[in-house]
């Protein structure tokens, strides 16, 4: 026989089986590969019922590991002191006693927030009383502007206008003109 014979017959012969073989998924035809994914009589067919799949089994836990007693405070008033030749130790520092303030010494402390909340509320008392008190009207109208600036207050606009107008000096009459029309562009 021909030796390209031989190889032409066996080529054919691989050629045939592959054709004649159907398309299995290697996973499903190895029984090694996944014996416990695939249930028993389980052929890899579309509409096949499916089932039923081995019970998982249970995590192995390990036993939690005994704690240990707790270690007793160190007891150091017993320790002896380290004498080291030539090392002095710097004396420990010692805080100063706290003192009371006396009625004339002023707190250290930023003002809390009661102290705006104060200034607030003599502000907003102040506003009925402004028509009560003698001032000039430079005075009077530097008032207004304080209490429109720290309350938003819009309704004494009006008596800082009418005191503006009655300011004497003509320059310092204009800047606060200039500061009510400014004050009123910007709300």
């Amino acid at each position: 026989m021909d030796q390209n014979q031989t190889v032409d017959n066996d080529l054919q012969k691989a050629i045939d089986d592959i054709t004649n073989t159907t398309s299995v998924d290697p996973v499903f035809s190895d029984p090694v590969a996944a014996p416990s994914s695939v249930p028993e009589g389980d052929t890899g067919e579309l509409g096949e019922p499916v089932g039923p799949f081995p019970e998982p089994k249970p995590p192995v836990v390990a036993p939690a590991p005994e704690m240990p007693e707790p270690i007793a405070p160190l007891d150091t008033a017993n320790i002896p002191e380290l004498e080291i030749p030539g090392f002095t130790p710097a004396p420990a520092p010692v805080a100063p006693a706290p003192t009371a303030p006396t009625s004339f010494e002023t707190p250290t402390t930023t003002p809390s927030l009661n102290m705006h909340q104060v200034k607030e509320a003599a502000l907003r008392d102040l506003v009925p009383l402004l028509d009560h008190l003698s001032l000039d009207p430079t005075q009077k109208f530097n008032l207004y502007r304080d209490i429109f600036e720290n309350l938003k207050d819009y309704t004494v606009l009006e008596p800082a206008y009418k005191a503006a107008k009655e300011i004497s000096d003509e320059s310092r009459r204009a800047e606060a003109l200039l500061y009510l029309v400014e004050s009123i562009d910007r709300m």
